[in-house]
């Protein structure tokens, strides 16, 4: 039996930095002041990538508007940005390999962003710090879909988000997965340990 197997390739295209259409609902937040000064450091390697599902960067947001800011600020393009012509600046974006719907484009956004997090000892509390808590809330609620298509947080952790604008950690009894690996340090010694459920 042959199997036929669909190609789908990404594609690296430059183009014209005010073209990049940023997610106009992306709930992230970002320190635009570090990312100018990585990117003035190291240049720029980390493209963004463009998601037809969503209409919209599915990540990189954040240097792309750091971008923008170097530029307004008459700054020279950094190391992996073109500069056209016309004096605009090129920006590399990934393309292809699109979700297969908003719900998953918009889950996979949020993944991107939270999943390289998880290998550490923070806990649910600390994971939404980087998010703008409403606008998160605002985003799963409108694609109610997205949330069970999440690999970062659980139905449980997304429910405890859209429980409320003023989002309260839950009880200790009831804790998210996320927050049972985050540590708790004894005021005494100063030893961390994992409480045990």
């Amino acid at each position: 039996m042959v199997l036929k197997v669909k190609e789908e390739k990404l594609e690296l295209r430059y183009v014209p930095l005010n073209q990049a259409q940023l997610w106009d609902d992306n709930p992230k937040r970002h320190d635009i002041d570090a990312l100018v000064r990585s990117i003035q450091l190291h240049g720029f390697g980390d493209p963004p990538k463009y998601d037809s599902s969503l209409g919209g960067l599915v990540y990189g947001n954040g240097r792309t508007e750091a971008l923008e800011r170097m530029r307004e600020q008459g700054m020279d393009p950094p190391r992996g940005i073109a500069k056209l012509d016309d004096g605009q600046w090129a920006v590399p974006v990934i393309f292809g390999v699109d979700a297969e719907s908003k719900a998953a484009a918009v889950a996979f956004a949020i993944d991107h962003n939270m999943t390289n997090m998880l290998g550490g000892k923070l806990g649910f509390t600390d994971l939404l710090a980087v998010w703008d808590e409403e606008g998160l809330q605002k985003v799963l609620a409108d694609v109610p879909d997205a949330g069970d298509l999440l690999a970062s947080l659980d139905t449980e952790d997304v429910a405890s988000l859209l429980s409320g604008p003023d989002f309260d950690p839950v009880a200790a009894d009831d804790q998210s997965r996320l927050d049972e690996k985050k540590p708790i340090t004894c005021p005494e010694c100063g030893a961390e340990f994992v409480q045990e459920k």
